[in-house]
């Protein structure tokens, strides 16, 4: 090639460069691609930044049609999974208490501490502790080499030891407090000595009380701590007292050594009135955003004759109750969360209470947990599902009085991801409509129920118009089961053209159940250039 052909050659791939530029310069973004935002704009509309559920109304505009549902846990089918097996569980004559489960990252083992009383009379006190790969099948691992059993070991030895709460601090930097526990101690074995206290631990079996305790005043149940990163502080859930007041209160610590004074933040209600329901724990745990509790409840105390047609009493069950900031807790009744003010309200109270068991107890008599139930603190997010461990026991709380045979174990219930409250439509259809929402993201992606039914989702503005692009008859149904199923609109999962603009959501159910949504960010909108 001469030199000269070089040259033009040059000039022709110049000019066809510039050419592409000068095009992809005028490439237009398309409609709504970049958008404004400031508080004008957006309005009154709520930001949202991950997972909604349905326990209350923060979301919810509307219901036509449908309803929210209180869902309950599923007891698993070979509970009791823990029982007395063990020849050093032979002389207990009392049953399992208070638990405590956490999934440790480090060995990936379920581990529980249960509480286990030497007598009837509850005189002395020790922690059990078991271990499982799966959390299905339990191993009792010998944990004092001298005395020959599975329980934690103090150091020194505590003279009476209940209620623990246990926790790993993933933060922590010292190794002998990467366990940590609240537990209520007696030093001099009396009632009138019970105080809240603090122990470490490098592996969760060999424990190092505080020196400095007591640190928390008087409480004569569990206990129930964890870390709030919201907050950048540990929390605690436990019983108000001194003196003995069966409501539940609340502490939070910077460090787990100073702890806040005591405010009550659960306590009875005209919920409670119809079956004499005592508040006797409650575990607590962050959850997407929001805090789910569970509440022991403890209906009709007596050691008087029982009658027949009162089963219920003298009987411990389960609530759900629902925060938005881990301070200011509602009560969950069958279809949802309740406010402070409702619960001051007339309405048929005896109904709405019968309704509101979320974590039943047994069959009366029959089943191994019938008596009592105590749920492990905390719940597990496992997968796809939500473990709820506890210690069920056969006989009523004043077994001794009622002549029951008294026994317990440690069993297990599930509930799917979000399940805690869904919205349910049935074959005549039904629909959900949002509040006004503002999202950053690009994908919508709903945890839902319609196998043998359909669910779509339509966008709509503020003023409720059909977005288009969004309506419902270019969403593609949902038509099966999944706890994360992405919605598309003609076939196309990308909504990045609806996020940071005022919105409101519709999802239309018809024999249908919805969990849960969120709004995900999952792929990149990049263009080289644009007007």
């Amino acid at each position: 090639m001469n030199a000269t052909l070089r040259v033009v050659m040059s000039l022709v791939l110049v000019t066809l460069w510039m050419n592409s530029s000068l095009l992809a310069q005028h490439r237009q973004a398309p409609p709504g691609m970049f958008k404004d935002l400031d508080d004008e704009l957006a309005g009154g509309a709520i930001v949202l930044h991950g997972k909604q559920l349905f326990i209350d109304n923060y979301v919810i505009e509307e219901l036509a049609g449908a309803k929210k549902v209180l869902n309950q846990p599923v007891k698993h089918p070979k509970n009791p999974l823990i029982r007395r097996d063990q020849p050093w569980e032979a002389n207990l004559s009392s049953p399992f208490g208070y638990g405590a489960v956490v999934r440790d990252e480090r060995d990936g083992l379920y581990k529980i501490w249960y509480q286990i009383w030497h007598d009837d009379k509850d005189a002395v006190g020790s922690l059990g502790y078991v271990t499982s790969p799966d959390g299905i099948t339990w191993e009792k691992p010998i944990t004092d080499k001298q005395a020959g059993n599975n329980f934690a070991v103090f150091e020194p030895k505590e003279p009476w030891v209940s209620g623990a709460g246990v926790m790993i601090d993933s933060a922590e930097k010292n190794p002998e407090r990467r366990f940590k526990m609240l537990y209520l101690a007696k030093p001099t074995g009396k009632p009138s000595s019970l105080q809240s206290c603090v122990a470490y631990s490098a592996d969760g079996v060999h424990w190092k009380p505080e020196p400095e305790n007591p640190l928390i005043p008087y409480s004569d149940t569990q206990i129930a701590p964890y870390w709030d990163a919201r907050l950048n502080r540990f929390v605690a859930y436990l019983r108000f007292g001194p003196p003995n007041v069966r409501i539940i209160s609340r502490i939070e610590s910077e460090d787990f050594f100073h702890w806040s004074p005591k405010v009550t933040v659960v306590k009875k209600c005209k919920l409670d009135a119809p079956f004499s329901t005592e508040l006797y724990t409650m575990g607590a745990m962050p959850y997407e955003g929001i805090y789910i509790g569970v509440l022991n409840t403890y209906h009709g105390e007596t050691i008087k004759s029982i009658p027949d047609d009162q089963p219920w009493m003298d009987r411990v069950d389960n609530q759900l109750v629902f925060s938005r900031n881990g301070v200011t807790w509602q009560r969950v009744l069958k279809d949802g969360a309740i406010s402070a003010i409702e619960l001051r309200r007339e309405r048929d109270w005896k109904q709405a209470a019968a309704q509101a068991t979320f974590l039943p107890y047994g069959e009366f008599r029959k089943d191994w947990d019938w008596g009592q139930i105590y749920p492990h603190h905390p719940p597990l997010v496992v997968g796809d599902e939500i473990r709820f461990y506890y210690t069920g026991i056969t006989g009523r709380h004043w077994h001794t009085y009622h002549k029951d045979t008294r026994d317990s174990g440690i069993g297990l219930a599930t509930l799917r991801l979000d399940g805690f409250v869904s919205v349910n439509a049935a074959d005549n259809a039904g629909s959900l409509t949002t509040k006004p929402l503002v999202f950053f993201g690009d994908t919508l992606i709903v945890n839902a129920n319609a196998a043998g039914g359909s669910l779509t989702v339509e966008a709509l503005d503020p003023d409720g118009k059909v977005i288009e692009g969004f309506g419902t008859a270019d969403c593609t149904p949902i038509t099966a089961d999944s706890v994360r199923y992405i919605v598309s609109w003609k076939g196309n999962p990308d909504c990045h053209l609806l996020q940071a603009r005022p919105i409101k959501l519709r999802f239309h159910l018809k024999n249908a159940k919805l969990y849960s949504f969120e709004l995900k960010i999952r792929h990149n909108h990049y263009l080289q250039s644009y007007d």
